[in-house]
């Protein structure tokens, strides 16, 4: 080869791989945690990341914010990464919940919101890249009602519907991950439908584009996550048995991330059933017969950990992440109790900003109340407000934090 020819395939090469940035992304219901056994599940959790090591993680069913925070404690050991977990926001009246941790050098969280449903509510997390043009990033995180028939099918298109009619108002290139346990049995079903129709603005994609029925389909054999187990009964009855024949959990893309040409695309072929070797149809996912690229030993992880597989998939950014220096995740207050409220707001906030003044605005600007940071964790009595949205602002920091108050 001569030079001239190398020189302009290593140009060619810089070009091409200047200012590219892989996301990785995975959503996992980690089934009841922490009541399901075994007890050692944090440590078992922690062994699975460390096999795809994920950017951004998203959960459903966690059954407290303590749950919440020995993930955070112990099952990222396997990582020196700067993991931090977003504010924890409970479903009114359920005992499980949906929740997020990212890597705080990649984003940096602006705001968090839950979109009210019927059932469970759908988390709404609004991330800004740590790129030069702070790439916006809105997240959902969802957990619609199980089980089949008409009735609950009629329930989780309502709980679609409730997520339409929220980004209804988003423009046409907002770059939206909607991720779950969808409990859906077909690509068909209303709300299915409902998600990929999506706005007057923008529509909803499937990245792997699966239509059919997903059920006890060998078909889909490849794209099942639910049950890793024929039979619940070595796990106290935690969870589902049957083995290997849905396709429950699912992320789904706005237009914007579809296409390569966006600020943010997918990555095509990296969306998966993380340990599905496709071989596992109506059976243990840590059976013998399911060998293949993903080890026996993870799947003996996945078969402890949840009686759900996960789902991955890679984002490309086209930006070189910006340093650290000065792209701080810590936020300066959290809502504990999370943003839908009654009477009392819990706030925790970081050390830093005490003594400082916190505002309280309502949409129309209009500060409703005031106080100065005394302690690092305050009870607002927030009675007097009226229903509705309201913004907090700490100091002179530009962002806000929303929350609702609903009696």
């Amino acid at each position: 080869m001569n030079k001239t020819v190398l020189l302009f395939l290593i140009c060619l090469y810089s070009q091409l791989s200047f200012g590219q940035t892989e996301i990785k992304t995975m959503f996992y219901n980690v089934l009841n945690f922490s009541s399901a056994p075994p007890r050692e599940r944090v440590d078992i959790l922690n062994s699975i990341l460390a096999t795809y090591e994920p950017d951004l993680f998203m959960v459903s069913e966690v059954e407290s914010e303590a749950d919440a925070q020995n993930i955070l404690d112990y099952s990222f050991h396997y990582t020196t990464e700067n993991i931090v977990q977003a504010p924890f926001l409970a479903n009114p009246g359920a005992y499980i919940n949906q929740t997020l941790y990212y890597n705080a050098d990649i984003f940096k969280l602006i705001s968090t919101f839950q979109i009210e449903t019927n059932y469970r509510n759908i988390n709404h997390y609004s991330f800004e890249l740590n790129t030069s043009s702070k790439i916006a990033f809105e997240v959902f995180v969802a957990h619609f009602k199980a089980s089949g028939g008409e009735i609950n099918e009629n329930e989780r298109l309502y709980e679609a519907q409730q997520f339409i009619d929220y980004i209804g108002s988003f423009p046409s290139n907002t770059n939206i991950l909607l991720a779950g346990d969808f409990n859906m049995y077909s690509s068909s079903e209303p709300a299915y439908q409902t998600l990929l129709n999506g706005t007057t603005k923008l529509d909803m994609q499937d990245p792997i584009s699966s239509s059919g029925d997903w059920n006890n389909n060998t078909d889909f054999a490849g794209i099942h996550t639910q049950s890793t187990r024929l039979s619940n009964s070595d796990f106290e009855d935690y969870g589902a048995g049957g083995g290997l024949d849905d396709r429950f959990d699912i992320m789904l893309i706005s237009d914007a991330i579809s296409t390569d040409i966006n600020s943010m695309s997918y990555i095509q072929d990296s969306y998966k059933a993380w340990g599905n070797n496709g071989n596992c149809f109506n059976d243990n996912i840590n059976s013998v017969d399911c060998g293949g690229t993903y080890t026996q030993e993870l799947r003996e992880w996945l078969y402890a950990m949840s009686d759900h597989l996960p789902v991955v998939m890679s984002l490309n950014v086209k930006e070189d992440l910006l340093s650290t220096a000065g792209f701080t995740a810590e936020q300066p207050v959290r809502l504990t109790g999370g943003n839908l409220v009654n009477d009392r707001l819990d706030l925790r906030f970081s050390p830093e900003y005490i003594s400082e003044k916190v505002s309280i605005f309502n949409p129309l600007g209009q500060e409703v109340s005031s106080f100065d940071v005394s302690s690092l964790e305050i009870a607002l009595d927030v009675s007097a407000l009226s229903i509705g949205m309201y913004y907090i602002k700490v100091g002179q920091i530009p962002h806000t934090l929303k929350f609702y108050i609903s009696r």
